[in-house]
């Protein structure tokens, strides 16, 4: 059969593309969660106003941190600012590494992705300006270019313990108190009022609970458990 250019082919079945494009971008969404099941306004108690004595507690506060704040200090929330899932391996131990737990990365990879992009849509919620355009005696140790509240970095650090503390529930306390420490340091850098690093823990329950309800996440979760409790190492035998 030949076709002339004023004439082109017409497939009967060209109708399937959009629904396979529609297929295909689902599949490469693939998360645990998603923005739609949050209700933030609802979940969140809104920021503090501009201007109101809450507000204004809030810098008095982050002006005495900063006036504290130390070389080592900023060395190590420069650090926590390119968080991975293995940034836990300061209380876990070398072992815990994305070389030797490949499951393990790639299943942390998501938890993170998924919880920045929950945060991400309660920001676009709130639209709170960070602390150093509110006032500017605030230095921060670096410049962001989101919205304040709530924090991500506490958000994501708060998951991502409660997660591993499911993977290495004896180590659940040190995991949780590192990523309350990733979360205050964020107050410390000047990057977040005190109030958006709380209701990224808030933020970071809700997401964690809902994540825990999903199927494939548990199945993750469990891959990744396997693998880590075969690298963990055992406990020193005690002496006689």
């Amino acid at each position: 059969m030949k076709f002339t250019d004023s004439h082109p082919p017409r497939f009967r079945g060209s109708s399937i593309f959009v629904p396979l494009i529609l297929v295909l971008c689902s599949l490469a969404r693939a998360g645990y969660v998603d923005p739609a099941d949050f209700d933030f306004r609802a979940l969140l108690p809104p920021p503090p106003a501009i201007g109101s004595a809450q507000q204004s507690a809030e810098i008095d506060v982050m002006l005495k941190l900063q006036s504290e704040r130390t070389p080592a200090d900023v060395k190590r929330i420069k650090k926590e600012s390119k968080m991975t899932g293995f940034i836990f391996s300061e209380c876990l131990g070398s072992w815990f590494n994305p070389d030797d737990l490949p499951v393990t990365a790639d299943f942390l990879d998501k938890v993170l992705v998924d919880s920045k992009t929950i945060c991400s849509a309660a920001k676009k919620v709130f639209q709170r300006e960070r602390p150093y355009l509110t006032d500017s005696r605030i230095h921060p140790c670096e410049t962001e270019d989101t919205y304040s509240y709530p924090s991500s970095h506490s958000t994501r650090a708060m998951v991502l313990a409660m997660t591993i503390s499911q993977i290495l529930p004896d180590q659940k306390s040190a995991l949780i108190a590192l990523a309350r420490k990733i979360g205050d340091d964020r107050a410390l850098a000047g990057q977040h009022f005190p109030s958006d690093v709380a209701a990224g823990r808030i933020l970071a329950d809700a997401v964690f609970q809902k994540m825990m309800q999903n199927p494939e996440f548990q199945s993750d979760l469990m891959k990744a458990k396997q693998e880590c409790e075969a690298k963990y190492p055992a406990p020193a035998a005690t002496q006689p």
